[in-house]
């Protein structure tokens, strides 16, 4: 039987109250629930939240396989069943999907704990030999990672990286943490991932800001809707900028719609996204 998914104005709702949480709060979370019958759920450590839910196509030419990363400011009440009606719709067209759960603040993740995760979890899909291309897609606090894991090295949380991506895709994803910390609504969220201010947590910076990490391994598009009303432009633009000036490849990309919408399979938005994710592959 599908999955029942909330509706977007549901999400809205439970964001408002993530980001209140993210100012202080402590809520914890259980696992994943069960993953659906045509779900291989794999796991890449001994956490209920270190696993990897893969999807692959039937009858259907093989384009590559997506990493998906959720969103939700890092924040336990999220989980990676957001991004399953994605994770459908990707596969449905040929792409094998690798929706990744991970540990979020308050439940054992933050900095450096999320990032070990992301690695894990990215190297785990290279050893599993799915096909490649592959290209990660993250939204929100998941672009965030998205990003970051193309911009992994020898000296990030992880250690380098088993294979390569051919690039990343981020959906209104936070890209700029120095700039988020300082900013009305990202500020709690962002210093309790990472530990403190860029000041007091200049490590966490470092390690974990793709605008600290640029240029990333492989072209960067930065997804950004244009009525967003959670994470500003300015986390695309300023990423993008930085990107290009260390010689990057990086690009904006508006797309019609809200913060919400660009996950949302229906909506107009889904089409440039699936371009992207075709020319990341060729």
């Amino acid at each position: 039987m599908p999955q029942q998914h909330p509706s977007r104005r549901a999400v809205l709702g439970m964001a408002v109250g993530g980001l209140l949480a993210g100012c202080g709060g402590t809520a914890r979370t259980a696992g994943p629930a069960a993953a659906p019958g045509d779900v291989d759920r794999l796991d890449y450590g001994a956490d209920a939240s270190q696993v990897v839910d893969v999807r692959r196509p039937e009858g259907r030419q093989v384009l590559g396989t997506v990493v998906l990363l959720h969103g939700g400011y890092w924040l336990p009440q999220y989980g990676l069943d957001q991004l399953d009606p994605l994770a459908e719709r990707l596969t449905s067209l040929g792409w094998v999907t690798a929706n990744v759960e991970y540990r979020r603040t308050g439940a054992g993740g933050g900095v450096p704990a999320t990032l070990e995760d992301v690695a894990a979890a990215l190297d785990l899909v290279t050893t599993e030999r799915l096909p490649g291309p592959v290209v990660t897609l993250g939204h929100s606090a998941g672009g965030h990672l998205a990003v970051w894991a193309a911009s992994r090295t020898a000296l990030t949380p992880g250690g380098s990286p088993r294979g390569e991506l051919a690039g990343a895709v981020s959906l209104s994803g936070v890209l700029d943490l120095d700039l988020a910390s300082g900013r009305s609504g990202s500020s709690g969220p962002v210093r309790a991932f990472t530990g403190g201010t860029p000041r007091s947590a200049s490590g966490a910076y470092a390690a974990a800001d793709p605008a600290a990490l640029v240029p990333a391994s492989c072209p960067v598009w930065a997804v950004q809707a244009e009525d967003d009303q959670v994470v500003p432009r300015e986390q695309a633009t300023s990423y993008v900028a930085a990107a290009r000036e260390a010689g990057g490849t990086a690009e904006v990309v508006l797309v019609p719609g809200d913060h919400f919408s660009v996950i949302d399979p229906e909506a107009p938005s889904t089409a440039a996204v699936e371009r992207l994710l075709r020319r990341a592959a060729r």
